[in-house]
């Protein structure tokens, strides 16, 4: 009787130490599935993290350029006015101080006569596209090749005397008349003459915008002419207004630019190519 409850009590003890081994292996196992499932996950996440970089890497390559700003738009306009209109003075400063970005620029060419204007529209157009002559130019540029009537192109005014004079800065004194409705001050410096036009109904004053413009010619200077040459400013702004108009003789060619404000022009003449 004693011996069957040992041989008993045994194989209790040896299922007992056979469940404890199975249970402790399948408690190991279990871990090394969790730990590669983990990893798994891990690489996953790696993976989904790496493709959404090469993805977002991809979107920004395929970017359209045309998105990029136009840095120089006067530069890239002007080449190709080189190009078209081979030998002409050209400026490379349009002289804006906003709406380079949306500068257009058209020609025309009658005779022995070419006439390229600059304006500014909502958008940057074609270079010489129609839709820029229902644009207000800015500014005209004219260029007459083997010019014959100098003078009544330029519009130089001799030197006036016996006129009430004004003084302009400490080294320019100049001539003040009227008529017709119309104040003027002129002077003159070297071969060129200037002359500031002023409405005396309106009650403009063009003294003081004489005093203005000279100062601007004095920073800016105005181009060098082969025999005459004649700035005329008409006090007053307005919309699509050329009240500046700038002529001189190169060479045998006669330029000619007027445009809406005094710096403008004479920025984009002090840069003439």
């Amino acid at each position: 009787m004693k011996n069957k409850l040992g041989i008993t009590a045994t194989a209790v003890l040896l299922a007992l130490s056979l469940t404890a081994c199975s249970n402790n292996n399948s408690s190991q196992s279990s871990s090394q599935s969790s730990k590669a499932r983990s990893s798994q996950v891990q690489k996953k996440n790696s993976s989904s993290q790496s493709s959404a970089a090469s993805s977002s890497s991809s979107d920004k390559d395929k970017k359209p350029s045309s998105q990029a700003p136009e840095h120089d738009r006067m530069a890239k306009l002007t080449a190709k006015l080189r190009d078209a209109l081979p030998g002409m003075l050209l400026p490379t400063n349009d002289g804006l101080g906003t709406g380079s970005d949306h500068l257009n620029v058209r020609y025309t060419t009658e005779g022995n006569t070419n006439t390229v204007y600059y304006s500014v529209g909502n958008s940057a157009a074609e270079f010489n596209a129609d839709s820029v002559q229902n644009e207000k130019p800015f500014a005209v540029l004219k260029e007459v090749k083997n010019g014959q009537d100098s003078d009544d192109l330029i519009n130089y005014s001799p030197e006036q005397k016996g006129l009430p004079t004004v003084k302009l800065d400490s080294n320019t004194t100049a001539t003040t008349q009227g008529a017709a409705g119309q104040k003027y001050v002129q002077w003159n410096q070297g071969n060129w003459s200037f002359v500031i036009q002023a409405s005396s109904v309106l009650k403009q004053d063009p003294v003081k915008r004489a005093k203005e413009v000279l100062s601007l010619v004095n920073q800016y200077n105005v181009p060098q002419t082969s025999s005459k040459g004649n700035l005329h400013v008409v006090v007053g702004d307005s919309e699509g207004s050329l009240n500046t108009t700038i002529a001189w003789q190169n060479g045998k060619n006669i330029y000619q630019l007027k445009a809406h404000d005094t710096e403008t022009a004479l920025k984009m003449l002090s840069s003439l190519k």
